[in-house]
């Protein structure tokens, strides 16, 4: 009898401090000022909003200065910027226009989902003007917003060049991966833009690092042959081999080593970001952001809260029910039933779960559910000569038909790209599985077997 009064009250005081935890946060002191820890809810675009950007092909131009022999060069200009003797300049559009096609606009599109997925960014939506190229992109908005559209206008153009002849050495044909690595050092945690090359590619790069390294000539002076390393001609690196890459990964340094959480985190955003540019591939036509409205969602907002206020007040309602009915058994259960909404909200926010508008359905069936357990679990104990165990097998057995098919269906959803039905099945599938493992417990402990 002792034994069973501490596992209830243990029970009750997990429940609380779940709900506490759940309903009010964990605080903690970051740079002076107390925040809570736990991660955001995820909202999807329908609910919170989003930004809608038209993005068009670029109608500028540039110019390539040539010398005497012919090269490209960009010391071609006198101070006044004339042309020094000898020397000849083209302008040409940024977008030739034998590139200006379907098969290029879409490969555009694919190359431009790529790097959004690459981002972290679950929803979006992008449509294209197959005549035009044209490309309106909606994502949800938040602090990262400007720096997602910024990086989709970049051409992800990635080269190793001699840093005297502007020479080529490899580029995005020789790729085969990029992604972020990072490794701990005796200063702290350092992170690397990790890129792996192709076959061919992997041979190119053990050639260049033999022969772009630091010798000494014969008057013992040190000669150091460079490469620099660049993304749409912007330099990410200048420098020299110290041995020889027979692996075909070629690791850059993004930062210095650090023990700084918050600086490391900004070097991996800083790393994943790039990494996503290489990795998506070259764009065949280069993009200018035209302009970008942010859409608001507020009525679907107003619509939620109103449905969540008539939510609570029946199950507020039900929940009174119980207790009157019921007595201890109907105040344990109404415990219950507080604690599993506040564990499935716990679970949206570390599962990473997006909730869209139409989740709500789901949302709905979790608590619905849950009161159709705990209800024939009440029914059960009060009219039944059977013990607790005996009501809670019966009590799985009796919904097993019910659940098990919501159960796979959420599993299927969740595969579906389309995100409102996603997050239907992200929302089914942790629910019922919090339901199941959690209601269990709470009828082992809880519950008391009413004397007939």
């Amino acid at each position: 009898m002792e034994t069973r009064k501490l596992g209830k009250i243990l029970m009750v005081l997990c429940i609380i401090a779940i709900c506490l935890i759940s309903f009010i946060g964990i605080f903690a002191n970051k740079q002076g000022q107390m925040k809570n820890i736990l991660p955001e809810y995820r909202l999807g675009m329908n609910l919170t909003g989003g930004r809608v950007a038209r993005f068009q092909v670029s109608e500028k131009t540039e110019d390539t200065i040539y010398d005497a022999e012919g090269k490209v060069t960009e010391e071609g200009t006198n101070e006044d910027g004339s042309l020094k003797e000898g020397y000849r300049k083209e302008t040409n559009p940024v977008n030739a226009e034998e590139v200006l096609m379907i098969s290029n606009y879409r490969k555009a599109k694919k190359i431009m989902e790529t790097r959004l997925k690459s981002m972290g960014i679950s929803e979006y939506v992008v449509n294209l003007n197959e005549q035009t190229g044209e490309m309106l992109i909606e994502i949800p908005e938040d602090t990262k917003t400007d720096q997602t559209l910024s990086s989709l206008t970049y051409v992800g153009k990635f080269e190793i060049k001699d840093s005297e002849t502007e020479e080529v050495l490899l580029d995005n044909k020789e790729v085969k991966h990029a992604s972020v690595v990072y490794g701990s050092t005796g200063s702290g945690t350092a992170v690397y833009l990790s890129v792996e090359f192709s076959k061919e590619g992997k041979q190119k790069l053990e050639d260049i690092t033999k022969m772009y390294i630091s010798s000494t000539d014969e008057e013992g002076n040190t000669v150091t042959k460079n490469v620099s390393i660049e993304l749409d001609g912007d330099s990410l690196i200048k420098t020299y081999f110290g041995e020889t890459i027979s692996t075909g990964i070629l690791q850059l340094s993004i930062g210095t080593a650090s023990t700084s959480n918050e600086q490391i985190t900004t070097y991996i955003e800083q790393a994943s970001r790039v990494a996503g540019l290489i990795d998506s591939g070259a764009m065949p036509i280069v993009y200018e952001l035209e302009e970008n409205n942010f859409i608001s969602n507020k009525d679907n907002m107003v619509i939620v809260k109103a449905i969540m206020m008539v939510l609570f007040v029946t199950v507020m309602i039900g929940l009174i029910y119980w207790i009157v009915k019921y007595k201890m058994n109907g105040l344990f259960a109404a415990i219950s039933y507080i604690g599993l909404l506040a564990i499935v909200l716990l679970v949206l926010r570390y599962a990473n779960v997006v909730i869209a508008f139409e989740a709500l359905v789901a949302v709905i069936s979790i608590f619905v559910a849950n009161y159709a357990v705990l209800q024939y679990i009440l029914g059960k104990l009060q009219k039944t000569q059977e013990t607790k165990e005996e009501i809670i097998k019966e009590t799985y057995k009796h919904f097993a038909s019910i659940f098990t098919p919501l159960f796979i269906l959420g599993i299927v959803f969740t595969f579906v790209s389309w995100l409102p039905i996603a997050s239907i099945g992200m929302i089914l599938f942790w629910g019922l599985t919090a339901l199941a493992i959690y209601d269990y417990m709470s009828m082992k402990f809880l519950f008391d077997e009413v004397e007939k």
